[in-house]
């Protein structure tokens, strides 16, 4: 009898420690996913900027960046966004390293950059006329 009830504290404790390994790497792929789309909430808002944002001189556009990086609590610091403009192409480029917890007490630096780009098809367009007519 005793030999039994020793196999089912064996299979339970073999049982409990699959189970905390599955928690564990469930918990870290949730923390790197999270980490993921917050780089990609912001890259997709970088786009936007430079994308409308055609009248905005580039300085000002590298603080609306790192505004929104600021809201989506990101380390990514003013110094590390780059926007540029060459007539009517703007370019912003930025690169952060995200600590992400994937174990507790355990961070793994992880780092993200893009770059993103917008044309103003506005630019030298009068209010009100057609820039799609040829004249």
């Amino acid at each position: 009898m005793e030999a039994r009830s020793f196999g089912r504290g064996t299979l339970l404790m073999k049982t409990l420690i699959k189970l905390l390994i599955v928690a564990a790497i469930v918990n870290a792929t949730a923390r790197v996913g999270i980490a993921a789309a917050r780089y990609y909430q912001l890259k997709d808002q970088s786009q936007e900027l430079v994308t409308f944002g055609g009248n905005i001189v580039p300085g000002e556009l590298q603080n609306q960046i790192h505004l929104k990086a600021e809201a989506l609590q990101l380390p990514l610091a003013v110094d590390d966004i780059l926007v540029t403009r060459e007539g009517l192409r703007t370019t912003a480029s930025a690169a952060y390293t995200d600590s992400v917890e994937v174990f507790p007490n355990y961070k793994y630096p992880i780092k993200f950059e893009f770059k993103v780009e917008g044309i103003n098809m506005g630019a030298g367009v009068t209010p009100g006329a057609n820039p799609l007519r040829n004249q």
